[in-house]
């Protein structure tokens, strides 16, 4: 090789790759941001487009940039950009056409409800190119990880193939709808490349089934489980799970909280472990549970395991599970030198150790001038010592070299750790000094920051600025700055959500400051602040929830679960006057998002004391507790409040009170098949909100009013009305409303003798049902699909489908509306007269057990039934 060869392809140090980035300017605004962080993350330069004004047209000016690009990478939504008037297509196009020499990484963003035709065509044919393929996403952090770990890969892989052709990009995996993706560590991981890898060999072993990471708070076991996580995610095709733990305390809610991660559809009143087996069936899945010490699982994740054998767990917990299945991985802390070695090594070997190097690197990151010294190495060795090499010790103490020495925080570190002896004696000796860590390290904080950190120990699951504010009594600017001190103090965790900055305590700081906010004189006014705040949030959300921002502020409430349930709690104990009304605006969060089984507990405590109540909070209570009952199968209940609730309804003065009243009343008579009497007061409810401005529970009584005149066959009446409720539910964009209406317009249509036209409004209801994930709507779209088999005279499959129906709703604790049992019964009769008992039966075990990924093949006619028939 000659010299000018040898020479050719080294940079200066100031050559980084460059990495182009494409998208329309118009949107994607956060993601762009969250590719350039992904991609400086890697040392790597991002070009992107509005990096600086230049004196040159944006054509030239992009296609320059391109030129002097390595990698493209191209971010995709709905808009197609703009076409110049010299120019056949976009520029965004263009910048896609010039990068066919270029390595490409393209990710689409999904849903798009409202995407370009021209961007659709374009997407469509990177389809046909053989070389090129796409990758779907939802959030920016998402897209901040694929792209991360995308480049990496690419890399990787054109350092070992440089001297060949480049190779076709690797097939991406289909994404798993609905999972959330696994959280991304905003620190490097030091120490644990041992471990992780010892994990991952476990992990390849076929007779591993569950691994649990133990040791003290602190140590990183969450840290090296998502490490492992990520090391082996491409061995599992369904992907990684992340599900935190820590707030449960009671397995079936813990197991809730599993499926919702995973993208299951959970409800109360079934088995979660049924519904578990039945949403993970065989797939391969790595399911990552973090502190399951809180809550005994041990029993339910055995029978997971037996359930679904694709199925493969780390656990983190500070104690093992003791199940035969177990394999126990004691997390080591970080090596530490011995105190021996302080003198006798030199300081460059010292400072490899993991102990130490994390010292530093923390403390660098809040004393930028920081370094590692002759006269400073042993006490950094000596502090990582007394906090026995524990991770997040450590790292709390290096947050203190801001203010001090590591001599002074030695010295300040053994004092405050002297107390210790005093602890409490059944704790692991590692927690306490974990504890008295915790204990210096608030100690030291001004009085100010000391209490405002108390005060956020009475969230559940973590804060907003606002929510902060107002619970501490401060401005949001005076508790902006208060967190933002705490977090530099490395007691606050800050998450960056899609919503905007989220914080939150770590468990063991948490517990310590609410050991303090529980001794101090306003403890109990702090209680109130928070249950008042929580309060004040679902009065604001009632109205936007009813209309466009219903996604918006249903996305916001589901962060706040934890928050609402200790504001429901509190009130109760204090003031349970307030609480009617509440439920009655917290009805579509629960309704929509699947959380009405969680309430029903608490509207049954509050009917106890009905009598107690004025008036206004009867009709609301009554309301809710009818509805509830409606919709969760208590028929009983149901009927006891509409009893109470019609005398009721003439004495109501507010209109949208009333018209309320009056649907609950609609939706609760045919409990006793009295449709007559509900279609009624569905139209005396609908008159009520015809003069309002209420598209949604317009929309809803309207859906409610045809889906009766369709049993009664009122066809005319029902075409008209769920026409106009499908266009109302269109207009607010709420996919719930929208895929009821369209399921009830098809079986309207196999009614009247029109097949062809509802298998598309029937196709139209199941999409959009898998897009929000709604148990529900999937049960009306299969009703609806039952409906068109028996018409077209598949019996077979009309069986299949009508119990698989039956069967997701008993397995996720959602019952068939009342106003829809009759239809129900005549489907059922029909097709057991067709097949006989005995195949009849047979189909309908078979349907029942089916999961939903297996109900919505069945659904699309991919699913072979032969075995129900053998």
């Amino acid at each position: 090789m000659d010299g000018s060869a040898r020479h050719a392809h080294i940079r200066t140090p100031d050559q980084r790759l460059r990495v182009f980035i494409s998208s329309t300017l118009r949107e994607l605004a956060a993601e762009r941001r969250a590719v350039g962080k992904a991609i400086s993350a890697l040392r790597l330069t991002p070009v992107m487009f509005e990096l600086g004004a230049r004196p040159h047209p944006p054509r030239d000016l992009y296609r320059a940039y391109l030129a002097q690009s390595d990698v493209f990478v191209g971010l995709y939504w709905q808009e197609y950009g703009w076409v110049g008037p010299d120019m056949d297509v976009s520029g965004l196009q263009d910048e896609l056409d010039l990068s066919r020499d270029l390595p490409r990484l393209l990710y689409v963003k999904t849903p798009a409800p409202a995407r370009d035709p021209r961007l659709t065509d374009m997407l469509n044919g990177l389809e046909e190119e053989a070389a090129t393929s796409y990758r779907l996403f939802e959030t920016p952090t998402e897209l901040g990880r694929l792209v991360r770990d995308d480049l990496a890969t690419m890399l990787s892989e054109r350092f070992v193939t440089a001297s060949a052709a480049p190779a076709a990009a690797p097939p991406q995996p289909t994404p798993v709808r609905g999972t959330r993706p696994l959280p991304i560590g905003v620190t490097s991981l030091i120490g644990r490349e041992e471990a992780i890898a010892e994990v991952a060999e476990l992990l390849d072993r076929p007779d591993v089934r569950l691994v649990t990471l133990t040791g003290p708070g602190g140590i990183g076991k969450s840290r090296l489980a998502l490490a492992v996580a990520e090391r082996v995610r491409e061995r599992f095709d369904a992907g990684p799970v992340f599900v935190s733990l820590a707030e449960f305390t009671q397995p079936e809610a813990a197991l809730a909280a599993i499926g919702r991660a995973a993208g299951a559809s959970m409800g109360a009143q079934a088995s979660p472990l049924q519904l578990l087996g039945d949403h993970f069936g065989d797939g391969r899945w790595l399911l990552v549970l973090d502190n399951l010490e809180q809550v005994d699982l041990a029993p339910s994740l055995d029978d997971l395991l037996a359930r679904c054998p694709g199925v493969v767990i780390v656990a983190t917990s500070r104690r093992v599970l003791r199940l035969r299945a177990e394999w126990e991985y004691e997390v080591p802390p970080l090596a530490v030198p011995e105190e021996a070695d302080v003198d006798a090594m030199p300081l460059a070997e010292l400072a490899e150790s993991a102990a130490v190097t994390l010292f530093a690197e923390r403390a660098r990151a809040v004393r930028r001038s920081f370094a590692l010294t002759e006269a400073n190495i042993g006490a950094v060795v000596r502090i990582c010592r007394l906090l026995d090499g524990i991770p997040l010790a450590i790292e709390l103490a290096a947050a203190r070299i801001r203010l001090k020495d590591p001599e002074t925080l030695l010295e300040k570190l053994t004092a405050s750790l002297g107390v210790l002896g005093a602890g409490p004696v059944d704790l692991p000796e590692r927690q306490r000094t974990l504890h008295a860590t915790v204990e210096w390290s608030v100690g030291v904080l001004p009085e100010t920051e000391r209490r405002m950190l108390q005060t956020m120990a009475v969230f559940v699951d973590g804060w907003t600025v606002e929510a902060a504010a107002h619970v501490a009594g401060l401005a949001e600017h005076e508790a902006l700055e208060l967190i933002d001190t705490l977090h530099q103090h490395s007691l606050v965790h800050v998450d960056i959500t899609e919503a905007g900055p989220r914080s939150r305590l770590l468990v063991i700081v948490r517990e310590f400051a609410a050991e303090q906010l529980a001794a101090r004189d306003d403890g109990a006014e702090i209680a109130r602040r928070h249950a008042e705040y929580f309060r004040r949030l679902v009065e604001r959300a009632d109205r936007p929830m009813r209309g466009t921002g219903h996604r918006e502020w249903g996305d916001r409430l589901e962060a706040e679960t934890g928050n609402l349930s200790a504001a429901v709690r509190w009130h109760l104990d204090h003031d349970e006057a307030r609480l009617p009304g509440m439920f009655r605006q917290l009805w579509l969060f629960l309704s929509l998002w699947e959380h009405l089984a969680q309430a029903q507990p608490w509207v049954r405590r509050l009917l106890a004391d009905l009598d107690t109540f004025d008036r206004r909070s009867q009709v609301e209570l009554l309301w809710t507790a009818a509805v509830m009952g409606d919709n969760l199968g208590d028929d009983t209940g149901a009927l006891w409040a509409y009893e109470r609730l019609k005398p009721l309804a003439v004495d109501v003065e507010d209109p949208f009170l009333r018209a309320l009243v009056h649907l609950a009343l609609a939706w609760t008579a045919p409990v006793d098949d009295d449709l007559d009497t509900a279609l009624r007061e569905a139209m005396l409810s609908l008159e009520l909100f015809r003069g309002q401005d209420e598209p949604f529970w317009t929309a809803l009584v309207l859906t409610a009013a045809g889906t009766m005149e369709c049993v009664l066959g009122r066809y005319d009446d029902a075409g008209q009305h769920l026409a106009e409720a499908d266009g109302l539910a269109r207009r607010i964009d709420n996919a719930w409303l929208t895929s009821w209406a369209c399921a009830q317009r098809g079986v309207l249509s196999v009614l009247r003798g029109q097949a062809t036209q509802a298998r598309p409004l029937l196709e139209e209801g199941l999409r959009l049902s898998l897009q929000i994930n709604n148990a529900r709507s999937l049960s009306l779209c299969l009703a609806g699909f039952t409906q068109l088999a028996m018409v077209e005279g598949d019996f077979v499959r009309a069986a299949v489908l009508g119990c698989a129906a039956d069967g997701l709703r008993d397995r996720t604790g959602i019952q068939l509306w009342p106003m829809l049992r009759r239809h129900r019964a005549d489907r059922r009769e029909r097709i057991r007269a067709a097949l006989g008992d005995e195949r009849f039966d047979r189909l309908c075990a078979f349907g029942g057990q089916l999961s939903r990924r297996d109900a919505v093949a069945a659904m699309r006619g991919e699913l072979d039934f032969t075995t129900a028939l053998a």
